[in-house]
C-alpha cells in the first residue's frame, strides 16, 4: 500500500504541506488571461503581460512536504527527498542580491523586508533550498525542521528567524 493516497516518498501519518505565497498562485491564471484580452484589443504589450503570467503558472507544481520522517520538495520535474535521520542543519541566509556592497542594515516595510533571505536545509548528501520571501508560512516551516532531533542550527539562522519569521 502506498502512503498519503498513492504519493510515493511522503510517510505514513500527518503531512504538513508547505506552498509558494497565494499571491504567486493567483498571478499566474490572471496576467495570462489580462495579457490574452490586451493582445486581443490593444497591442504587444499584451503578449508580455501573458508571458510574465505564464513564467508564474509552475508555482502551482511546486511544494514542500514534512510527513512523520521525510521533508519532500516537489519542482517543477523530479523531487528531493531527506529523511529526518540525514538532516544536518537548517540554515538562514541573505541571498546575494542587487549592488556588490549590499547595504548592511535591511528595512522592514509592512510585512516585506528588504534583504531576500534563502532557506537551506541540508542533509549528508542533499540540500532543500528556497528563497523564503516566495513562500507562505516560511517561519513554520523552520520552526518544524528545528524540532526534529539531532537539526543544528547557528545563532544567525535563530536571529533571522526572529527578526524577519
Amino acid at each position: 500500500m502506498t502512503p498519503q493516497g498513492g504519493r510515493p516518498g511522503v510517510s505514513r501519518g500527518p503531512v504538513v504541506i508547505f506552498r509558494p505565497r497565494a499571491a504567486l498562485l493567483v498571478a499566474g491564471p490572471v496576467l495570462v488571461l489580462a495579457g490574452v484580452v490586451l493582445a486581443a484589443v490593444v497591442s504587444a504589450v499584451g503578449a508580455v503581460v501573458a508571458v510574465a503570467g505564464v513564467l508564474c503558472l509552475p508555482a502551482w507544481r511546486y511544494r514542500i512536504e514534512v510527513g512523520d520522517d521525510v521533508v519532500v520538495a516537489r519542482g517543477f520535474v523530479g523531487a528531493t527527498e531527506i529523511r529526518f535521520d540525514e538532516i544536518r542543519e537548517v540554515r538562514l541566509r541573505r541571498v546575494p542580491f542587487g549592488p556588490p556592497r549590499p547595504p548592511h542594515r535591511s528595512y522592514r516595510v509592512g510585512r516585506f523586508s528588504t534583504t531576500p533571505i534563502r532557506l537551506r536545509i541540508i542533509a549528508d548528501d542533499e540540500m532543500i533550498q528556497l528563497t523564503a520571501a516566495l513562500w507562505a508560512n516560511w517561519p513554520a516551516l523552520v520552526r518544524v525542521v528545528l524540532n526534529i532531533p539531532g537539526v543544528e542550527s547557528d545563532s544567525r539562522t535563530r536571529g533571522r528567524l526572529d527578526r524577519y519569521g
